[in-house]
């Protein structure tokens, strides 16, 4: 790993930490997704990413041998949300979500894994 790649995920943590602790989503502009490097497509599946009972939303599933998962989200072909969930509790990125909320391909939210997050609506 590079310095400015774990520069980027100490960012993820404290933001991350910051979600937990409030609600709602956090601004992060120009945040870099995760890195695939040594994650292997485990599973795809479509899925519906804002609640109205249409499966719009493409979901791509990574895993690496620690366990560690890596999930894209897809609509219309277009990225709008990766999200980072991590074993290793004592290095690495932790749990997360980014999000693209105008499709710029800017990923600016980052929302905990337990927060709700839906499908932009520049994507409906």
């Amino acid at each position: 790993m590079t310095f400015l790649y774990k520069l980027q995920s100490c960012a993820a943590v404290i933001l991350a930490c910051f979600l937990t602790l409030s609600s709602g989503q956090a601004v992060a502009k120009n945040f870099e997704p995760p890195k695939l490097d040594g994650f292997n497509l485990h599973a795809e599946r479509d899925a519906d990413g804002d609640e109205d009972g249409v499966k719009e939303t493409h979901i791509k599933q990574y895993f690496n041998t620690s366990g560690d998962s890596i999930v894209s989200m897809t609509t219309k072909e277009q990225i709008w949300a990766w999200s980072m969930s991590t074993r290793n509790k004592d290095s690495g990125d932790k749990n997360y979500v980014i999000r693209d909320s105008n499709c710029d391909g800017q990923f600016d939210e980052v929302y905990g894994l337990d927060d709700k997050f839906y499908v932009p609506e520049c994507l409906k």
